[in-house]
């Protein structure tokens, strides 16, 4: 197992993810720039290319330590051996030499599918790769933004694996005690707004370089799917036995309340037996309140406040570009 080669790019300083989202802008606004060209139909989208990259590294860097904190949390509710859970906090950061060759290999096959679906085909591809300068930049911007996603995207969703599976088989539930399951939560919440940070920044390709929605979906949706899967995949195992533990303590009390009922003559219960039948009433009302999603207010309301974001900066998007059409 190695960590993952777009962590070891983060300065181990403070403020570090910052300052290397800093240095990767000052490099590669440069970089890119040198496929710029007048010609909006090919020239490269510098400002994409470049605050996605910038972005979506350091960003991954925080999300992975938050993940590796939610663990450290968890660990005392965790019924795993030492080895067991080393291993597991392991792959949080960390894969083989094969899976990382797999994400690299599996972002560049889907960078030239979708280069050949806007250039037409593969050779055209190839073509404007070879062509001149800005089709080469371009190729080389649009390959390494799809190996960069693809292995950030794919550890990701690892991440979320692995939750998943804690929660469905190790972690220790109390129906009366939700809030130890926060950190569920917070790495199904952590992992969505990251990409959805990502999504705010499609929109930029459209200004720079006069794409239109259909050549533009294709990474809109690669990215969008493993948003759902890495936002649900954390917090669904924990749901179902939250919802199965309701269901069984609940047909254990009424069992009970039913039991002591039927012991009566079938009229009214005397007080003393509704006094005896507080506890389990007031029992029976408590867990029927209880979420069975490991989410606070906070959480939810950050998460929807993030959600809010790419549909406005894809519609801002739309009315600049009609803007300045109408303008010119």
């Amino acid at each position: 197992m190695h960590k993952i080669w777009l962590l070891r790019l983060v300065l181990p300083w403070p403020y570090g993810r910052l300052l290397t989202g800093f240095v990767l802008l000052i490099i590669l606004l440069p970089f890119f720039y040198l496929g710029h060209t007048d010609d909006i139909e090919s020239t490269t989208p510098v400002l994409f290319y470049s605050l996605i990259i910038a972005y979506i590294i350091p960003i991954f860097s925080y999300i992975t330590a938050k993940s590796q904190e939610a663990m450290l949390e968890l660990r005392p509710l965790l019924g795993l051996e030492d080895l067991a859970f080393e291993r597991a906090y392991e792959k949080l950061d960390s894969a083989s030499f094969a899976v990382v060759a797999l994400q690299c290999v599996a972002g560049a096959l889907l960078g030239l599918t979708h280069m050949s679906f806007i250039r037409g085909s593969a050779l055209g591809t190839l073509t404007g790769a070879l062509a001149d300068r800005p089709g080469f930049v371009s190729t080389i911007g649009a390959l390494t933004v799809w190996i960069v996603m693809t292995t950030v995207i794919s550890m990701l969703v690892q991440q979320a694996i692995i939750f998943a599976r804690l929660g469905a088989y190790h972690v220790k539930v109390r129906l009366l005690d939700t809030r130890k399951l926060l950190p569920f939560a917070r790495v199904s919440i952590s992992a969505s707004l990251a990409i959805i940070g990502a999504l705010a920044l499609f929109p930029l390709i459209g200004i720079e370089s006069g794409m239109n929605l259909i050549e533009i979906l294709p990474g809109a949706i690669a990215t969008l799917v493993p948003l759902l899967v890495m936002f649900i995949l954390p917090v669904w195992p924990i749901h179902r036995r939250l919802v199965r533990l309701r269901e069984q303590q609940l047909a254990s009390i009424n069992e009970r309340i039913d039991s002591r009922l039927d012991a009566g003559d079938g009229s009214c219960p005397e007080s003393g037996v509704l006094e005896e039948l507080a506890p389990l009433l007031g029992y029976r009302r408590e867990i029927t309140q209880v979420s069975t999603w490991p989410f606070d207010g906070g959480n939810v309301t950050r998460l929807l406040f993030y959600m809010v974001i790419p549909p406005l900066t894809w519609a801002g998007a739309a009315l600049i570009e009609n803007l300045v059409d109408w303008l010119l």
